[in-house]
């Protein structure tokens, strides 16, 4: 970590842009994740990688780990078959899922397929070269919850409970690997008849629609407007692979979320092309396109924002792979080592786990909601207890104002900051008292001003919850974690309030 002091002093000379925060409050955010794998269908078998990125003291400070639910239960598959020095199957995720869990994260299950026999084309895989799709066969609709629940009790039997179990990932996708095709009537049905058989009291377990590769709302608009399919589905999710109409995909289906979480599932931004046999570690403008893409996925209604691999050389942590066979690593890509994108997921995750966001206006022009295109200047707000939160993503070439009006009253600010070669640049400024600021913001930078909310204010201005905003009862730790029960005694989050006993 570099701790240095950025001046608050702003040019007259610079352009300046206004964020207007307003009290009304949009989701509260559930966490951030990644998947337990560092390749495709690999569990992760060294817990240290796990506990780096879910440690309370962790940099990256991630809340949710995802997981396939392999078509292979114990004993189903060798090492022979896959090719890998690691177990392919509901075994080969216990000692990632366990020691998440020792860190308070909740645990995503996900099929990439059902087993071969409950499908056309006899097959885990999508489909072979014989081009028959794989389908479940209607004849299995019935047993596809009553497989979810031996897998269910099987992971709780082994200290590894799952908290949410989605229906399938990517059902809108045709691939080689591992995949089971639905479309989004076949789904509902499927829900309709028999979502009835998973046991979602006795595993402690809630549902998750199919993760459709775009984020495609037509898989939640026949569940959510059917009074027979609403109840079943208690989280909406997906995938936001292709240009920016898969956000607005998002924020359609969150319309149709009716009070539910939306989770972001997957995805995986910039993975860099090989050079000369070594794959490189992305450039700054990948990581500038990261933050926006998480900032994005949250200003579209996201609770919850899931990554692809938590160790690879574009994500959080390195895997030190060998990509030229011999000796030579990605550079910079250390096994275990804390990459920039972990750090850069921490600006997000280590303070944004609990927090309501808030609708905001702002000076800009150019909309991100054009497809295809990002911003050049993002920005975000949120309220956690007695703090306010304003992220700015900016990917210009130069310095800019920053003016930031908010709905409360502050007397304090800490800033983290991250430039290219500069990670996590800490400062903790003194302000005067207000509702008003302008900062200068460096090219090309994520930063994140943390704002303590005057109690008087926010007592007088608290506005009531929004729809989609979670129940009052719920509570978080300090670090943003969901707490089972309110602790006895202790410093804790309770409804967005910071509670003392």
């Amino acid at each position: 970590m570099i701790v240095a002091t950025v001046s608050l002093l702003t040019s007259e000379a610079q352009t300046t842009i206004t964020l207007n925060v307003t009290a009304e409050q949009k989701q509260t955010i559930t966490g951030f994740g990644a998947a337990a794998m560092e390749s495709l269908m690999r569990p992760i078998q060294d817990v240290s990688i796990i506990r780096t990125a879910y440690e309370p003291e962790s940099p990256i400070g991630l809340n949710i780990l995802r997981m396939e639910m392999s078509a292979h239960t114990k004993g189903d598959i060798t090492r022979e078959d896959v090719g890998w020095d690691s177990p392919y199957d509901w075994h080969g995720y216990l000692p990632a899922v366990r020691e998440a869990k020792s860190h308070g994260a909740l645990i995503l299950a996900t099929p990439w397929s059902p087993p071969a026999s409950y499908k056309t084309n006899g097959d885990a895989t999508g489909g072979k070269d014989d081009g028959v799709h794989g389908k479940l066969k209607e004849s299995m609709w019935g047993s596809l919850f009553t497989w979810f629940n031996t897998f269910l009790s099987y992971m709780q039997a082994n200290d590894a409970s799952v908290d949410v179990v989605a229906i399938q990932n990517e059902p809108d996708w045709w691939v080689g690997y591992n995949g089971c095709e639905y479309t989004p009537q076949e789904m509902h049905d499927i829900v309709k008849q028999y979502a009835k058989r998973l046991n979602k009291d006795k595993f402690g377990v809630r549902l998750l629609g199919g993760e459709p590769l775009g984020f495609n709302p037509e898989y939640y608009r026949l569940l959510m407007q059917d009074p027979e399919t609403e109840p079943y589905i208690d989280l909406i999710g997906g995938h936001v692979y292709g240009n920016y109409n898969c956000k607005k995909n998002l924020a359609t289906s969150a319309g149709y979320a009716a009070g539910k979480e939306v989770w972001m599932t997957e995805h995986l931004i910039n993975p860099r092309g090989d050079n000369g046999g070594i794959r490189d570690l992305p450039t700054w403008q990948e990581q500038l396109d990261f933050c926006e893409d998480v900032n994005e996925c949250l200003l579209n209604g996201a609770t919850a924002y899931i990554y692809w691999y938590l160790a690879k050389e574009y994500s959080f942590i390195g895997d030190g792979t060998l990509y030229d066979q011999a000796t030579c690593l990605s550079p910079g890509n250390d096994r275990g080592k804390v990459l920039d994108r972990g750090r850069l997921m921490g600006q997000f995750a280590r303070q944004l786990k609990g927090a309501t966001r808030l609708a905001h206006t702002s000076t800009l022009t150019n909309s991100s909601s054009t497809p295809g295109v990002n911003q050049r200047f993002e920005m975000s707000a949120f309220l956690k207890g007695e703090e306010l939160i304003v992220n700015a993503i900016d990917t210009l070439s130069r310095d800019l104002n920053f003016r930031i009006t908010l709905p409360y009253n502050v007397d304090h600010v800490h800033r983290i900051q991250s430039t290219e070669g500069n990670i996590y640049v800490e400062d903790d400024p003194e302000i005067s008292a207000g509702c008003d600021f302008t900062f200068s913001v460096p090219a090309r930078s994520f930063t994140t001003f943390v704002f303590h909310v005057d109690d008087e204010s926010l007592a007088v201005n608290r506005p009531k919850a929004a729809a989609l905003r979670q129940s009052d009862s719920e509570v978080y730790s300090l670090s943003g974690q969901r707490l089972e029960r309110e602790p006895s005694r202790g410093i804790y989050i309770k409804g967005g309030r910071k509670v003392v006993k």
